[in-house]
């Protein structure tokens, strides 16, 4: 029987994980990474880039010449594998490979619930998809009212991710133990059921959220049939895999899934100031399409010093990064907003908006969101939030840069000196009636002075209902 050609590149990789050339993890890490950055910042001009009064980068120039250098970052390093020592490097040509070999959408679930995901440029009004939630930690006994909620929608939630859940039949979840095992086929058992309850059943579906190791998602994949179904497999920072993301890849596609890999940058860790995290961020979408076959990719930049990316920076940095892939590709990615105030806050509403309406504009696919709270506390997620960012996302569809950069001038202002202490806000339990299915008359009414106010600011809310 002949193999695929996604399987035999991800051979031709793994065969590099054992050959390719020989490091150390504290190398890589404290000298390679930092090295290599900073050279490509000075060699092409864009050291002290970020431009702080200017949260949406609107210049092409700009975002071209950050394409360029991170083009260059991701053939001079590779990526470099935890378990044997090794970088998987790659050749100009391999690149170009994947560049023609890549598909021109990607069809995600069957019948009524199928959705197409599209490469979408800067300002493109294809409207974008949103998976929900982020794998945000809930009382088992919560799991299926709380994300039957979630997909309730079908107009602001295209696939299910789902949350994550805080113990399997009554034990707590043990990464990498046996618990972790069971979990995964029970997480995909779970989410089988809640697509039947909410007449869904042709939903795509994203991978076991709750797998913290490549146990859960072995566990989950045969529970969870191909037909535009994904395998979610996230590297290490700064440009690391391990073979734990290899086992996730090759388990995916026996059962025919979607590869959505992914790989973040930290602005204040080994790629250095925001505009290292820009470079590093580029050179890894570039590496997992190339390495990994990705069939979507799953990155952005993040603020180490906030545990967030809804920061004047990270805005910034996530705005160059999209657009320079946008501009130069046709890749297809995942962009997530790390919210980090709780349900039921005005903080929470104003960091979403401004987070999704820029990766909207700057030319991501998809979304994967929210990240209530940060995703500290058990049961602080509820569909309101769900419904919130898919309302955002879509509607922001066919913005100019210009238009949201102001939006945002306006709406950075009313949060950002509560990114070091954010509110918690309120558990589900507080804010949310899952017999009704609907939030509480406070929350309601927030959202609705909130929605009027971003209006008011430029931001077309509701456009997704039209």
């Amino acid at each position: 029987m002949s193999m695929s050609r996604k399987v035999q590149k991800i051979l031709d990789s793994l065969d590099k994980a054992y050959t390719g050339p020989v490091t150390t993890l504290k190398e890589w890490d404290i000298k390679t990474i930092p090295t290599a950055i900073r050279g490509k910042l000075k060699e092409h001009g864009l050291e002290k880039t970020y431009d702080p009064e200017n949260p949406i980068n609107c210049s092409d120039e700009l975002a071209d010449k950050y394409w360029q250098a991170g083009k260059e970052l991701a053939l001079e390093l590779g990526l470099f594998c935890e378990d044997t020592e090794r970088v998987i490097k790659i050749t100009e040509e391999e690149y170009e490979d994947t560049v023609r070999h890549y598909q021109r959408e990607n069809l995600m679930g069957t019948g009524k619930d199928q959705v197409v995901m599209k490469p979408r440029r800067p300002e493109d009004s294809y409207p974008p998809l949103v998976a929900a939630s982020l794998g945000l930690v809930c009382s088992e006994e919560l799991y299926i009212p709380l994300t039957e909620g979630i997909i309730r929608y079908p107009k602001l939630v295209d696939v299910l991710h789902g949350p994550t859940l805080a113990t399997v039949y009554g034990r707590k979840v043990r990464s990498g133990s046996p618990y972790e095992t069971l979990m995964g086929h029970y997480e995909s058992q779970l989410k089988k059921e809640v697509l039947w309850r909410a007449d869904r059943e042709g939903m795509s579906l994203t991978g076991v959220a709750g797998a913290c190791t490549e146990f859960g998602h072995l566990a989950g994949a045969p529970a969870i049939p191909g037909y535009g179904n994904n395998t979610m497999s996230l590297c290490p920072v700064e440009l690391k895999c391990t073979f734990s993301n290899f086992h996730r890849i090759i388990q995916g596609l026996n059962y025919g899934h979607k590869l959505r890999v992914g790989g973040f940058s930290y602005i204040g860790g080994y790629a250095g100031p925001v505009e290292g995290a820009v470079l590093a961020n580029i050179a890894t979408e570039i590496l997992l399409f190339t390495i990994m076959q990705a069939d979507y990719v799953s990155s952005y930049v993040y603020d180490l010093k906030l545990f967030g990316n809804c920061g004047r920076k990270a805005v910034w940095g996530n705005s160059v990064a999209i657009q320079a892939v946008s501009r130069n590709t046709k890749f297809m990615r995942n962009k997530i907003v790390n919210e980090t105030a709780g349900p039921n806050t005005d903080m929470f509403l104003y960091e979403s908006a401004v987070g999704l309406m820029n990766h909207c504009v700057s030319g991501a696919s998809k979304t994967t969101q929210p990240r209530s709270a940060g995703g500290r506390y058990t049961d602080y997620i509820t569909p309101q939030e769900c419904w919130w960012v898919g309302e955002v996302f879509k509607s922001c569809a066919g913005m100019t840069r210009v238009e949201a950069n102001e939006v945002a001038k306006k709406v950075l202002p009313l949060y950002e000196d509560q990114l070091g202490q954010p509110p918690k806000g309120q558990s589900i339990f507080e804010c949310y009636d899952l017999a009704k299915q609907e939030p509480s008359a406070d929350y309601k009414a927030r959202v609705d002075r909130v929605r009027e106010e971003l209006i008011g600011y430029g931001m077309p809310l509701g456009k997704c209902f039209e």
